[in-house]
């Protein structure tokens, strides 16, 4: 037989071992002149393994592990041997047919090594899974499903691990450079993205700020209210993932900006706010919502002193659970009037009070937990912050708890940067289709109308509807349950007095004058929207719409129409993609939607498919002829997955060896079961002393004789 090039050799024997049933394995070759002269190839079990000797030591004198490799040779002796012929082509001078062992059975064939391959379908697919967080199993799990089984999928699952393993061992030293290349990729596409980061005298990595135009722009329009939260699971190097959340105008979590910090330390905090600062030019939030930290704490009045600090809600009564016991734990009595004081209290005086009540029933007053959340009262209690505009908007556990659910999509300590890169910017993809959908909604629907008041329709149009929810339910209430019982003037200051279902006065002072008024309940100081009291005032001085002054841009559904720039004059929005790879990613994705058009269309009938078959591999040599013949190779295909040139010269190393406060465990919800360590979750076994299956061990059984 007669061969243009050696690859048409190999797959040629390894085309005619699959049939047979065995394997091949790539053997010596003899070179002349750069040409590859005499070429051999095996069945995999030829030849003897060199004989390894067990616990075999190495230069230092230590026992070396080995491994129990099982033996697949036999001695067998088939192989071929190819020659260069004067015609440039291979001719097959030597070949045994006959083996000395059996042969793979039919449905065994896909196992066989030298037949499997990772194949193009495989890697696609195994990298958009990657990106969307789903792991290598479930990748081939995937492809398991969509081939029609594991004999077409043309790879094991090892295999496909062992090909992710190698991307990951070829960006390991380069992963921070190749991080921070992208990072820099994304400013030269986009002058409004910034980054800052910073290395130590070794070179490592070990702080790094960003913040795209899109993150810019929303804070330039939510930035009164912001949560810092630094409780995420560190990532492959250990470094804390601090991400900035803001509120939109659809009442949804927002990205601001995020950063990777190598410790904990106060320095490092105020390199974090002073970096974060200098991206939003300058502006310093209202309110900043932040975990149980010292070090950010101390960087927040340093960096932040005009800004008010508060700690999350979320985190602190996420931990009552730990800190109380089983009985307490299942006792919703407790948990009813725990919230009523935490959340319900409208002053200070009355959270003490319930706060002392709630301690003394249940026997608490000697916890030394609840005694430093006590001591801390005007650092999380919502009472103490009714007076900060807007601070009722980080109010409620949901804010930080899909905040939470967010970030943990794509943050896990296997993650390298490059990794977690991939998934973040698909999952901020994500978000913001989020917004986009809300958007759609509130431009092009209209909601229902309670009421036949005026201000209830012009509030429709102005409001997202997610925020006009809210103010529609303000306004039955003051329709049903809110009347006037008292009017009093002075000079330009009228007072009302609204009574209400709860059964608690509210007193308004409305200026004449401008028509804006505050309420003694505050929900306009919290939340940004009028109150129940307030728009029965209004509707008692014939006011039909509600004043300006109370309509806050920030809940308007065209807020983000404005455009916003940054301090160098760059816009602050989202640069068009790149018009050719947009068209070229529509024309893929609608050949993918074809091809599967047409075998759904072919695959009823043999007829039918043998035709597609046919028609798409007489397609193969055309289109090699229109396409530059380009090898590509691992390092290829992994560059064109990252989105990033592998640098050969490294000069920003990944971090290593560091330590920091540790990897935050997730925190129980207050009637979740407790699990894993612990008496009521401890896994029960039988005690070698008593006999007995039971939560102890012989070691502590209570039967051992004392003494």
């Amino acid at each position: 037989m007669i061969f243009d090039t050696l690859k048409d050799v190999e797959e040629f024997y390894k085309s005619y071992a699959h049939e047979v049933g065995f394997s091949v394995r790539v053997g010596q070759h003899k070179k002349g002149n750069e040409e590859i002269l005499i070429k051999r190839y095996y069945c995999s079990r030829e030849g003897y393994r060199k004989e390894n000797v067990p616990n075999a030591s190495d230069e230092s004198g230590k026992k070396r592990k080995t491994h129990n490799v099982m033996e697949t040779r036999c001695g067998c002796q088939a192989h071929i041997v190819v020659k260069l012929g004067s015609d440039k082509k291979y001719r097959i001078i030597s070949m045994v047919e006959e083996h000395s062992h059996g042969f793979v059975s039919p449905d065994k064939r896909h196992l066989l090594r030298s037949n499997r391959r990772v194949s193009e379908r495989a890697k696609s697919t195994l990298f958009n899974c990657h990106k969307a967080r789903i792991g290598t199993s479930q990748a081939y799990r995937l492809l398991h499903v969509s081939e029609g089984g594991f004999e077409n999928v043309g790879c094991t699952k090892r295999d496909l691990q062992n090909y992710y393993r190698d991307l990951r061992i070829k960006i390991k030293d380069a992963d921070a450079q190749m991080f921070v290349a992208q990072l820099e990729r994304k400013k030269e596409v986009n002058p409004a993205f910034f980054y800052e980061f910073m290395v130590d005298d070794e070179g490592r990595l070990v702080r790094v700020f960003w913040a795209d135009a899109i993150c810019r722009k929303n804070y330039s329009v939510f930035g009164d209210v912001v949560s810092v939260d630094a409780t995420y699971t560190t990532n492959h190097y250990n470094m804390k993932f601090v991400p900035f959340t803001g509120v939109n105008h659809h009442l949804q979590s927002v990205f601001l900006g995020a950063a990777f910090l190598a410790d904990e330390k106060i320095e490092s905090y105020v390199w974090l706010f002073e970096t974060f600062l200098k991206a939003m030019g300058g502006v310093a939030p209202h309110l900043i919502t932040t975990d149980e930290d010292a070090s950010m704490k101390a960087a927040i009045a340093q960096i932040l002193p005009y800004t008010a600090h508060r700690l999350c809600m979320w985190h602190i009564m996420e931990k009552v659970p730990e800190k109380v016991g089983p009985s307490l734990r299942e006792n919703e009595g407790f948990w009813e009037r725990l919230n009523k004081c935490v959340w319900g209290s409208e002053n200070s005086d009355e959270f003490v009070s319930q706060w002392n009540s709630i301690m003394t029933d249940y026997g608490l007053m000697e916890n030394d937990w609840f005694s430093s959340r006590f001591n801390i009262r005007e650092s999380w209690i919502p009472v103490y912050f009714l007076d900060i505009p807007l601070a009722g908007m980080l109010r409620t556990t949901s804010r930080s708890e899909s905040a939470n659910s967010f970030f943990n999509r794509f943050i896990h300590r296997k993650l390298s940067f490059v990794e977690f890169w991939l998934r973040f910017d698909t999952a901020l993809e994500c978000q913001r289709q989020e917004e986009l959908k809300a958007d759609n909604v509130s431009l092009h629907t209209t909601p229902k109308m309670m009421t036949p008041w005026p201000m209830e329709k012009q509030c429709s149009v102005i409001y997202t509807h997610e925020v006009f929810s809210k103010f529609q339910e303000q306004i039955v209430v003051a329709r049903d349950h809110c009347i006037v019982q008292g009017i009093e003037e002075c000079e330009d200051i009228k007072c009302f007095t609204i009574s209400s279902l709860s059964g608690k006065e509210r007193v308004v002072q409305m200026n004449k004058t401008n028509m804006f008024g505050r309420c003694s309940c505050k929900l306009y100081e919290s939340y940004g929207i009028p109150c129940r009291h307030i728009i029965q005032v209004l509707r008692a001085e014939k006011q039909n719409e509600v004043p300006s002054s109370y309509i806050l841009k920030r809940w308007e559904t065209r807020c983000k129409r404005e455009l916003f720039y940054d301090h160098e004059g760059n816009l602050l929005d989202e640069k068009p993609k790149d018009p050719r790879e947009v068209a070229m990613r529509k024309k893929i994705s609608e050949s993918r939607n074809k091809f599967e058009d047409l075998i759904q269309m072919a695959k009823n009938t043999e007829q039918g498919m043998d035709f597609l078959y046919s028609s798409l591999s007489n397609l193969v040599e055309p289109l090699q002829k229109i396409t530059p013949a380009t090898r590509v190779d691992k390092q290829d295909e992994y560059e064109s997955f990252l989105g990033n040139r592998i640098p050969t010269e490294v000069d920003i190393h990944p971090p290593n060896d560091i330590r920091s406060k540790g990897r935050s465990k997730r925190i129980r919800k207050s009637k979740e079961p407790k699990t894993g360590s612990g008496s009521k979750g401890k896994k029960k076994r039988k005690c070698r002393k008593c006999k007995q299956v039971a939560d102890h061990d012989a070691r502590n059984c209570p039967n051992n004789v004392v003494g």
